[in-house]
């Protein structure tokens, strides 16, 4: 994990990288067409895991579809409770929606790698073990929390492109699709090292 410039250049080593990415850029701004996009996602986890720093093609949708969909289940039952909890702190005079947003972080800081680890066992259960995904995230901290909150940043700033003037959001999109990419790789990446430690 020492080359992040090799990290954020390796998309555009693949020589199908335009076609590859934008294709992922038009689904991902299309509501449940995008599934697909989590989907391969998936696929970059996998990618990164194995050290593989190429894009994977764009095969198989009926799968990426199928994976898109475990993983955007996984995510909402992840946030479900914390949304519902943070919605009655936040109505608490003063500090409630502090709070609230505290808890909503903690818990979505914990998707990523539940996902990830979903991915290398191939079994939904074992994105639920919290105590094994919160054990893998300890173990490459420093990483995790900064490639979380650069991500986070990264999205909100695509999607504030991406609902301005048409041409600008088209724009907020590919780079939505990008980071995606990237970060599903350097999250197959560093789930190998946790593991590997």
């Amino acid at each position: 994990m020492n080359d992040m410039k090799q990290l954020f250049r390796f998309p555009f080593e693949d020589r199908e990288w335009p076609v590859k990415i934008l294709l992922g850029t038009v689904i991902t701004i299309v509501p449940i067409l995008n599934f697909l996009s989590l989907g391969y996602f998936v696929k970059c986890i996998k990618y990164g895991w194995h050290g593989r720093n190429q894009l994977p093609d764009w095969n198989n949708w009926s799968e990426l579809f199928k994976e898109g969909a475990t993983v955007f289940l996984i995510s909402l039952a992840y946030l479900v409770i914390p949304l519902l909890l943070g919605g009655m702190i936040a109505l608490l005079p003063g500090i409630g929606i502090g709070l609230a947003a505290i808890i909503i972080f903690i818990m979505a800081l914990i998707i990523p790698m539940a996902i990830a680890n979903y991915v290398l066992h191939r079994n939904i259960k074992d994105a639920f073990r919290v105590g094994e995904i919160i054990y893998l995230v300890s173990r490459v901290f420093s990483l995790y929390i900064m490639g979380y909150l650069t991500v986070t940043l990264a999205v909100i700033l695509g999607v504030a492109l991406l609902t301005g003037i048409p041409l600008i959001g088209f724009i907020g999109g590919v780079f939505i699709f990008y980071c995606g990419i990237v970060y599903s790789h350097f999250l197959g990446r560093i789930l190998h090292q946790a593991t590997r430690m």
